[in-house]
């Protein structure tokens, strides 16, 4: 018993330390929060479901977003092949960055690149643009599981990824089918 009660101590601080990872089910997907994320913040609209998380900067309102958004699609996607899926994964994707192109200024976009996610196939992007004038940089995935189209989205202020931003990547890279 006396060995056990050090070990448990030692395993606590290691958590604190770590920061506390959770899992978080956003439509059909599953995606563990990176620590330091808040939220999260849960809305519906237009048949979608979004929900965002923030890691704030200290002394500022704003921080880096993490937000996936879910949109049931019933029985349209029923019985499509993986390359249909890839295809579609690609139109909805540049169908999700054109909101964001909408409210930026001096919008950029890079060429849209295919990966897996969940072992299912998957689009992504990298936009830069400003935002009121500062520069803010984006990495958006989109995603069809099911019946569902599935887009997931990091952003943060600055020109480069910041290191909040990689760890909503990797998280976003890490989803897992419920």
């Amino acid at each position: 018993m006396r060995i056990s009660v050090p070990l448990l101590c030692l395993c606590f601080s290691m958590v604190l330390r770590c920061g506390a990872v959770f899992s978080a089910d956003v439509g059909p997907l599953s995606i563990s929060v990176p620590p330091g994320f808040d939220g999260p913040s849960t809305g519906e609209k237009e048949g979608g479901v979004t929900s965002a998380w923030v890691k704030h900067r200290p002394g500022s309102e704003g921080g880096t977003l993490l937000q996936v958004t879910s949109i049931d699609m019933g029985a349209a996607l029923n019985g499509i092949t993986r390359a249909q899926r890839a295809e579609g994964a690609k139109h909805y994707l540049m169908e999700f960055v054109g909101g964001v192109a909408r409210r930026r200024e001096n919008f950029k976009q890079t060429e849209v690149e295919a990966l897996s996610l969940a072992g299912v196939p998957a689009a992504r992007l990298r936009w830069t643009g400003t935002v009121e004038g500062s520069p803010a940089i984006g990495v958006m995935y989109c995603v069809l599981v099911g019946t569902t189209i599935i887009s997931l989205h990091t952003q943060d202020l600055g020109s480069e990824v910041t290191p909040a931003m990689k760890a909503a990547m990797a998280a976003i890279e890490s989803v897992v089918v419920r």
